[in-house]
């Protein structure tokens, strides 16, 4: 009696990520790691990170099993702050320029990211130097001359050592694995992700963080710099269908996905939504290679920072702003 072969791809789904090993025409196997996109009686089509989609048939594999959403990888909190900085570096960014490995920032006065100078590393000239050039950058643009540094860092000493004392609240920096955040949080339908900012998702950050700047400087820093995707929520009621119930925004630079405007309109909280559209952003960063997540949050916010703590995300470091003393 013929023994019935097990299915290798049982209880497989779309979108997740598997591994699979298979014969190869000439006798010899090889794996493939990557995201299900199709999947049929006859054949499996699979796209990976660094190749194009691979249709393989079934009847070829030999195993396969469930793989991590993300790609794996060490405690994120080993990675140091300067890095980990780098990295976010591009995701609030209007007018910059370099100042050796510090970074001058201007964006018309919106956020304290996008107008300060990213004092990380060696700025190539002198602190005082360094604060002239500053303050200079910052007339030109019209906004008051402000560094960001890592809390007890040497750059936050060096520039405490001229007279610069903390502005504005410090932020927490909040980490985890995307592998370890996506486990269990398949991506709902109800989220819908975007690759450029569209008039309803700014509209609704607005309605987040109501402002009075300039809304083409708003635009060129949460739409600027790629690869960023912006995640929705609509609502389901007929009276909600004609705005977004919530909205997250996500920059990924190399290994990390910077997770940001995370917000759900008051009557919708409760419900998960900011959970379901991080972990689709966290899907959509794993395709391109992601393994790490980020958040900053005001250290003031402490129901936030539960949150994301209960999601999952541990604290990495903490930074603040600095200005001349008046």
């Amino acid at each position: 009696m013929a023994v019935r072969r097990r299915d290798p791809l049982e209880g497989a789904l779309l979108d997740e990520r598997w591994v699979v090993r298979y014969w190869l025409p000439g006798g010899a196997a090889t794996d493939v790691i990557g995201w299900i996109e199709a999947l049929d009686s006859v054949t499996i089509r699979l796209t990976t990170i660094d190749a194009p989609a691979q249709i393989i048939d079934r009847s070829m594999i030999i195993a396969a099993r469930r793989a991590p959403a993300a790609r794996g990888g060490g405690d994120p909190r080993r990675i140091s702050a300067h890095d980990l900085q780098r990295h976010a570096l591009p995701s609030w960014l209007a007018w910059h320029e370099p100042l050796g490995e510090w970074t001058l920032r201007a964006g018309g006065g919106f956020t304290g990211r996008a107008n300060s100078c990213q004092a990380v590393g060696d700025p190539g000239v002198s602190t005082q130097q360094a604060v002239e050039r500053i303050i200079a950058y910052a007339a030109a643009h019209d906004i008051p001359p402000m560094a960001q540094v890592i809390e007890d860092s040497a750059e936050e000493r060096a520039l405490e050592a001229l007279g610069w004392v903390a502005t504005h609240q410090p932020a927490a920096v909040l980490v985890c694995r995307l592998a370890d955040f996506l486990h269990g949080r398949p991506a709902q339908p109800t989220v819908q992700l975007r690759e450029r900012l569209q008039p309803d998702w700014e509209k609704a950050y607005q309605r987040s963080r109501p402002n009075s700047a300039d809304p083409r400087i708003v635009r060129m820093i949460l739409d600027g710099s790629a690869p960023r995707a912006f995640a929705t929520v609509a609502g389901e009621r007929v009276a909600d269908r004609s705005e977004l119930v919530a909205i997250a925004r996500g920059h990924r630079s190399a290994d990390w996905l910077g997770l940001a405007s995370i917000w759900t309109r008051p009557d919708h909280r409760q419900r998960g939504l900011a959970a379901s559209m991080m972990a689709a952003l966290g899907h959509w960063a794993a395709r391109q290679g992601a393994r790490y997540a980020y958040v900053q949050v005001a250290t003031i916010n402490e129901p936030a920072i539960d949150a994301y703590r209960k999601l999952g995300f541990v604290h990495h470091h903490s930074y603040s702003y600095l200005a001349p003393e008046r």
